[in-house]
């Protein structure tokens, strides 16, 4: 499954969802790199929104 950075608090929520799903998943299996990856995208975005505006 591809992903895109999360740009959206649309697209955060879902993600956030799948994070739920996917959150019991066997170490190593396919869905724990998913699991990974959407982790690294919630936290940059949430890096992002916490940065202050020029």
């Amino acid at each position: 499954m591809e992903h895109k950075p999360i740009t959206t608090q649309d697209e955060y929520d879902k993600v956030a969802a799948r994070i739920e799903q996917l959150k019991d998943g066997d170490a190593g299996s396919e869905e724990a790199e998913e699991l990974k990856l959407l982790t690294k995208l919630i936290i940059a975005y949430e890096s992002k929104r916490q940065q202050p505006e020029e």
